[in-house]
């Protein structure tokens, strides 16, 4: 399991994980892995950014049907156009290898072995261009449903721990760029880590932004990430600790 965060930002879009991923090899192993990846897609309008959580065995799949299948070439036909947006490529394209996925691994598994099987736990958070040259982000839940991603939202194992983080951190602000947006999603990636033991291992931050109708996915600088994130985020829950005892003592 993971935690990914995504946050719109006035000049692009931030996606942030950490690094600590779970492989099937009979039993659950964890090992520490990119979750954040940039795919350059023949019919598809610009470069697509994909943070992943759950099991990374399910997310190579959606891979290797997202090359195998015919998908992006059916939806292309579909809609009459030579590229495929960011909305299309959620709606059209996610959602139909998602949706491929969750019923070969959790209806048809449990028909063939006559008992429920629910353990399919890919969620991703896409993001990506329109065709007006927008960057949009796009949750994609596990039973293949795409729904837009509106001001932040996370995925994951520490979803609930880092939507409270991000609640505060971001509550309150209009507009953000990009830079805070880094920093912020470093603060709460490394809150959740605190309370999530299935979160660890180094932050990836990934900046997205318009540059004359081109797509450029960066990675959020070194020099700007907060020095010891994990331990200030520790120093501040300790200070509201405090507080919430003194709303049960007696006066």
């Amino acid at each position: 399991m993971t935690v990914g965060v995504g946050i719109e930002c006035n000049d692009g879009i931030v996606l942030g994980c950490d690094s600590l991923a779970k492989f099937g090899r009979g039993v659950p192993i964890q090992r520490y892995t990119n979750k954040i990846e940039m795919l350059d897609l023949d019919g598809v309008h610009g470069e697509i950014a994909i943070a992943s959580a759950g099991s990374a065995t399910f997310f190579n799949k959606f891979k290797n049907k997202l090359q195998r299948m015919n998908v992006i070439k059916e939806a292309r036909k579909e809609i009459n156009a030579p590229e495929l947006d960011i909305v299309h490529f959620a709606d059209e394209v996610c959602e139909a290898i998602t949706t491929s996925l969750y019923k070969e691994y959790t209806i048809d598994r449990s028909q063939f072995l006559g008992t429920s099987s629910d353990n399919f736990d890919l969620s991703m958070i896409v993001a990506g261009s329109t065709y007006d040259d927008e960057l949009v982000p796009y949750f994609i839940h596990p039973q293949g449903l795409s729904e837009p991603l509106e001001s932040y939202g996370s995925i994951g194992s520490g979803a609930a721990y880092a939507e409270l983080f991000m609640r505060f951190l971001i509550s309150g602000e209009n507009t953000i760029d990009t830079d805070r947006a880094g920093r912020l999603a470093t603060y709460a990636i490394k809150g959740v880590e605190l309370m999530d033991p299935n979160v660890g291992g180094d932050t990836s931050i990934k900046v997205l932004t318009q540059d004359d109708g081109e797509i450029q996915i960066e990675p959020y600088p070194d020099e700007k990430k907060p020095d010891n994130p994990k331990e200030e985020v520790e120093n501040v829950l300790m200070e509201i600790d405090n507080g919430l005892e003194n709303l049960v003592v007696d006066n």
